[in-house]
């Protein structure tokens, strides 16, 4: 009995430990992230950045962040936007506005991106000006001596447009002999450079830095899990540094000096919003959280080494600004040909990318071929069969020589049934005498685990199977299976529960389940076989809520595991025989 009990405790804590996670704790952050968006009742505009000394300018400074000025009433964006003097954005692969008031990016929309599958649905509002609900922008400046340009400063442009691969100029003038200049130009996708300078015509030597920084009202809307992480993020001296949304919750102070280059910004599941300085200077970064009538602010920010400009000198300093799509190809690009130290850590690989990263691009590189993720997926998983067949064949072959030993089993345990030891000695003995291995009937399963993983997390962390169709009802292969058996595919008008919504394709790999475990040799414990054979419901219903690409890859999986155990079975009893 105490055997029993702690076989079916492993199996128990094995799927909670796999599975579970995601459920409760998943559950539990889609509660707080909801409950944090129903409060947001009021929005907040950030303040300018404080006046500091001229002995204050040197590295290490970082622009503070000022209380937030908060709205009575916060205000739909498009109204906001539409009383405002616009620059437009109409380039790359983006579109929106920039406010000649403060200068800040907080007006873009992702072109190429839809909230829903229907391409008539919204396009993706990435950014937000901040006296509109859930605000969110980036902006750049600087800091040190004399009076500069602030969130109320009003800059002039010398076009009324920015498009790709333009150069639009904004000027602004102290009155004090102090001019500011700032050329922001537009890639063909979400990459801006901003060249910032400052032409002292005043008597006297000034100090200065320059500073970028993200600011987002609330947290992200999507439904954060642990295999993700989604939130604050930075690169500098020490690699990259992911800050989780709650670690911030006890208004600690996050501060790193950093030289060798690196970038800050804020991730989400699939887009980033990230302001990157000149990777050849040093910098300070600092990411921190205010909170004000029930929202919470986050801040992430850097700062470049301070500079003397003597009178009649001009200083500049480039920074770059991303707001966009966590595209792999895109963030590779911007590592290796723009020198963007680990850009391409954006994408949250995991402690197991050395799977998680050759399942990516084995992916893609059958989707280059076929051209449906869906059918990649079938692909990959013959080719991972493949690859493991060696060691599977060995396997299967052991698993069929152990269904033939039932009947020498139930004669052990006819004979040695009281006297434990001796039983596990004599089988044992039959084990060696007759070359099987007892295990070999759980590691496959185990085998595909790591896998499944890794899978799991590349159609989760990448964006490219985002709204990418297989065939039939399947239009969004990271989504669940849509066609539901507990409402009859749709002909009852009711939506089940998450806990219960379960679609054709899990049912059909539960079977698929079903059936590679009947060619298995059954386990000789009756406890334990019956735990065995609830696997492939409780497999099903597990399976119900993660994407139809994961669940493709499970039941093809199957059944090429049903085709490869029948022709070894077949084959073993053929040799036997002779």
């Amino acid at each position: 009995m105490e055997e029993n009990r702690n076989f079916i405790l492993a199996i128990v804590l094995t799927m909670v430990i796999l599975f579970g996670w995601e459920y409760f704790y998943g559950a539990l952050m889609r509660e707080e992230a909801e409950q944090a968006a129903s409060e947001q009742a009021v929005t907040a505009e950030q303040a300018g950045v404080p006046e500091m000394s001229a002995g204050a300018v040197e590295a290490g400074g970082i622009p503070g962040m000022a209380a937030p000025v908060v709205k009575e009433i916060a205000t739909n964006r498009n109204e906001v936007i539409g009383e405002r003097q616009n620059i437009l954005i109409s380039g790359g692969r983006v579109k929106g506005t920039i406010n000649l008031k403060g200068l800040r990016f907080d007006d873009l929309t992702l072109i190429d991106y839809r909230e829903e599958v229907d391409p008539n649905s919204p396009e993706i509002t990435l950014l937000n000006p901040s006296d509109s609900f859930n605000a969110y922008f980036a902006d750049f400046g600087w800091i040190g001596d004399g009076k500069r340009p602030d969130a109320n400063s009003v800059w002039t442009a010398n076009k009324t447009a920015l498009s790709s691969d333009d150069t639009i100029t904004f000027t602004w003038d102290n009155g004090e002999g102090l001019i500011f200049t700032r050329d922001v130009s537009l890639d063909q996708d979400y990459m801006f450079t901003i060249k910032q300078s400052v032409q002292n015509n005043s008597s006297s030597t000034v100090a200065m830095a320059t500073y970028g920084r993200v600011y987002r009202e609330g947290r992200s809307s999507e439904q954060p899990l642990f295999i993700l992480h989604e939130g604050p993020i930075r690169v500098g001296e020490d690699g990259k540094e992911e800050i989780g949304y709650e670690d911030l919750e006890d208004d600690t102070y996050e501060k790193e000096e950093v030289s060798g280059g690196g970038w800050v910004g804020i991730t989400d599941k699939d887009w980033m919003v990230a302001v990157i300085p000149d990777q050849s200077q040093d910098f300070v970064s600092n990411v921190s959280r205010t909170e004000q009538n029930g929202g919470e602010q986050f801040h992430v920010n850097f700062a470049t080494n301070g500079i003397s400009i003597p009178a009649g000198a001009t200083a500049e300093r480039t920074s770059q600004f991303f707001a966009g799509a966590k595209e792999v190809d895109l963030l590779e690009k911007y590592t290796e040909d723009g020198g963007i130290k680990m850009f391409d850590y954006a994408i949250d690989w995991g402690w197991f990318y050395f799977i998680t990263k050759p399942i990516y691009f084995g992916l893609h590189f059958f989707y280059g071929i076929v051209g449906n993720f869906g059918i990649a997926i079938i692909l990959l998983t013959m080719v991972v069969k493949g690859l493991l067949f060696p060691m599977a064949n060995k396997q299967y072959e052991s698993m069929a020589r152990m269904k033939k030993l039932q009947p020498k089993m139930a004669k052990l345990k006819e004979k040695y049934g009281d006297d434990r030891a001796r039983m596990q000695q004599e089988t044992m003995k039959m084990y060696q005498e007759e070359k099987v291995n007892p295990l070999a009937s759980c590691l496959p399963i185990f085998i595909q685990i790591p896998i499944f993983f890794s899978l799991y997390k590349v159609l989760y962390v990448t964006i490219d199977m985002r709204h990418a169709p297989f065939f039939g009802w399947i239009k969004d292969l990271s989504a669940p299976d849509p066609l539901l058996v507990t409402n009859l595919f749709g002909l009852i008008p009711w939506d089940p529960p998450s806990f219960i919504a379960i679609g054709i394709l899990p049912v059909f790999m539960g079977l698929t389940m079903y059936f590679q475990q009947k060619l298995n040799p059954p386990m000789t414990d009756p406890i334990q076989q019956k735990v065995f054979a609830f696997m492939p419901i409780i497999f099903t219903f597990i399976l119900a809520g993660f994407s139809v690409g994961l669940v493709i890859y499970w039941t093809w999986n199957n059944i090429l595991t049903i085709c490869q155990q029948w022709f070894i079975m077949r084959r073993v009893a053929a040799l036997d025989n002779k």
